[in-house]
């Protein structure tokens, strides 16, 4: 068998007819017992070549000659096998040309030995020769290689326009995952490179943004560059210059002064807050904030404007006992809760003690009664039946 020599790893055009293999009486099938799908071999080659691209369906191409023992072995054994017809009918544009009638065939593809077989991507791109006769079972195997082959080219092309869709509405986390893994998968292949070109002008934008933050931290705005940082973050997630900014970010928050501007600006904000609850009268939020303050920030400002809030509300008795009707109404909503826990466990008795807590707690309310409703029907539940025949006593 002399060497193979180079060939073209895409299939050519062709503009002529090729004759069918099967119709040459050399080609003469002899009958098989196993029962296999029909394949329908088509034997144009333009004509197979676009019905491929158009269904997104991988190519075998089968080249033989008139005189081809192998070829006529081929036809009756592994080409009829039921694994392999089952394949070549369902995922497949099977193709078969005669090389005895276009000898351009041949030349072209630098074809050594008949039979050969060459498998291809639906676009053309030739995925492997098979030269020689094969059994059914090794063919089976290339055919399975070129269908994955296939199957993944499809789903590379799927995310990419799927990236492409993200980037256009500025989702760079979602579009940087669907590209890392087109570049993963797809590796140089076309799409492939493509994703990573992109990947790469995703990584200039993001760092522009953190050459921004750079010059911000510089000009002494650390709270503005530590802002542009934390946007860097969220926005180009996935991105190498993403994990750098956070590098950055992390860094800044450590500084002593950016940790005082910090706890500055959560004293304002609990302030804030403490005074909506005040207005609103929502008094044991106010207190329970107040009190955080004077404790977790007794070095700020804020500190003695929150004690001056305890002061007025504890001075006041009527905004004192709202306070402690608040606080008395959240803990029955939690015991209500407990109890209603205890008796999806299982354990009525615990449950009947949380519902009389709430009772004592809140007389004449609201959770009063509906706590007094579930201890009445807890306890129809438990009280045992009387036998017939038999009365209380």
């Amino acid at each position: 068998m002399r060497r193979p020599v180079a060939r073209s790893l895409v299939l050519f055009p062709l503009v002529t007819a090729s004759a069918l293999w099967v119709a040459q009486p050399a080609f003469a099938q002899p009958a098989r017992s196993t029962p296999a799908p029909a394949v329908v071999w088509r034997t144009d080659y333009n004509a197979a070549r676009k019905e491929a691209q158009d269904k997104g369906l991988p190519l075998l191409v089968v080249i033989g000659t008139d005189d081809c023992f192998y070829c006529r072995k081929l036809e009756g054994g592994p080409l009829k096998d039921a694994t392999v017809a089952t394949m070549l009918a369902g995922g497949f544009v099977p193709l078969k040309l005669n090389a005895t009638h276009n000898p351009e065939i041949a030349k072209a593809l630098k074809v050594q030995l008949y039979p050969t077989m060459v498998l291809a991507a639906p676009d053309g791109k030739i995925h492997a020769f098979i030269e020689g006769y094969v059994e059914a079972d090794r063919l089976a195997e290339q055919l399975k290689r070129t269908a994955n082959a296939a199957a993944t080219a499809d789903w590379a092309a799927r995310d990419f326009n799927e990236a492409s869709k993200a980037l256009a509405a500025s989702d760079y986390p979602r579009a940087v995952t669907l590209l890392k893994g087109i570049v993963k998968e797809a590796g140089d292949k076309p799409v492939g490179v493509k994703a990573k070109q992109i990947l790469d002008d995703v990584e200039k934008v993001a760092a522009g943004k953190l050459a921004r933050a750079r010059q911000l931290e510089e000009q002494g705005q650390t709270q503005e560059a530590m802002d542009a940082l934390a946007d860097t973050v969220k926005q180009f997630a996935g991105t190498q210059t993403a994990s750098d900014a956070a590098m950055r970010l992390a860094g800044l928050a450590e500084k002593p002064e950016a940790v005082a501007r910090k706890r500055a600006r959560l004293a304002r904000d609990l302030l804030a807050e403490a005074r909506a609850d005040f207005g609103a009268e929502r008094l044991y939020d106010c207190i329970q904030k107040c009190e955080r303050l004077a404790t977790a920030y007794a070095d700020q400002p804020e500190a003695k404007d929150a004690n001056a809030l305890l002061a007025d509300i504890k001075g006041n008795p009527e905004r004192l006992a709202k306070a402690c009707d608040q606080m008395n109404d959240r803990t029955a909503a939690m015991y209500m809760a407990l109890a209603e826990s205890w008796t999806k466990k299982g354990h009525p008795a615990e449950a009947a003690a949380c519902l009389k807590k709430v009772m004592a707690l809140c007389p004449d309310t609201r959770h009063a009664e509906l706590a007094q409703a579930e201890l009445l029907r807890l306890q129809s539940k438990t009280t045992p039946a009387v036998p017939a025949g038999l009365t209380k006593p």
